[in-house]
């Protein structure tokens, strides 16, 4: 009897302190010119009526660009708002301040099957002032991979479309590679951060094909001639100057086209950014660590 009450007890302390997490998919779409539709990923997980989590806007484009964001929900009135609260990372060249921040309020009943967020949103620069209004349109991606993997069917199926084809339009593993933050040549990421300390790692996710890079902290080599394999390769470094610059360069292809490192940057305060690089032999690209 003993052990069937507390089995209950700990049934319901996981219930009370559970946590759902919830992924849209879509566009905003700008006042100031109806042809204008930026991508747009939000991601967050609701407890007890608050919400935490990120978005992602212009996914995979010149001004991609993550922020964290947060939120409420009322279950019983059904109001939903969030507001982009910081900016994570950005592959833009514009000042932080010269950033808008998405602000949403809207009724929604929020379940896990959750198919639609839609409605007028406001943006607010970082001193307050308004920016940008518009709307968004926002699909959840439990419904998003259900209609794409309608879609991939017909397009398996197809005798009229080749298998190398088929491959390379699969929208299932074209949706699930914009999840990955891409680094190609010349582009550079600019990452804000409050640390003192940066932990680097780098590391061949996939097969370990003989990749080579260089890597330089501020012009100062601190990878060379450095073989890419399985086995993550930590690198901690403190974080004296306002501005940091990691530059990372390709001096092979191995076995495989192109040269692809993953990377992972920790900072002290426990935030973790990841990416992947794609570079021939001899491109560079580069993370610009930047304190608040």
């Amino acid at each position: 009897m003993k052990e069937l009450f507390f089995l209950f007890l700990l049934i319901i302390s996981i219930k009370s302190f559970s946590q759902t997490n919830y992924e849209f998919y879509g566009a905003l779409k700008l006042n100031e010119n109806d042809k204008t539709l930026v991508t747009y990923r939000l991601n967050f997980s609701e407890s007890k009526g608050v919400l935490n989590g990120y978005s992602i806007t212009d996914i995979g484009g010149q001004n991609e660009t993550k922020n964290i964001i947060k939120g409420t929900y009322n279950k019983s009135t059904k109001d939903f708002s969030f507001y982009e609260d910081d900016i994570l990372y950005t592959k833009s060249n514009y000042n932080k301040n010269d950033f808008c921040f998405v602000v949403y309020k809207g009724k929604l009943k929020l379940v896990e099957n959750t198919n639609k967020i839609e409605g007028k949103f406001q943006s607010f620069y970082k001193n307050k002032k308004e920016c940008i209004n518009g709307s968004l349109v926002l699909i959840g991606s439990a419904q998003l991979y259900k209609k794409l993997n309608k879609i991939n069917n017909k397009i398996q199926s197809s005798k009229k479309v080749d298998e190398k084809t088929k491959i390379k339009v699969n929208p299932l593993s074209i949706l699930d590679s914009l999840k990955v933050n891409n680094l190609t040549r010349g582009q550079n990421l600019n990452v804000f951060s409050k640390s003192n300390s940066i932990t680097i790692e780098v590391w061949d996710s996939k097969i370990d094909d003989g990749d080579c890079i260089n890597l330089y902290q501020d012009d100062v080599e601190v990878l060379k001639n450095f073989k890419i394999t399985n086995q993550k390769k930590t690198i901690t470094t403190l974080l004296t100057a306002k501005k940091t610059v990691f530059s990372l360069e390709a001096l092979n292809e191995g076995d495989r086209p192109g040269n692809t490192v993953m990377i992972r940057l920790v900072d002290s305060d426990g935030r973790v950014f990841e990416l992947i690089s794609f570079l021939k032999k001899g491109e560079k690209a580069s993370i610009t660590i930047l304190k608040n």
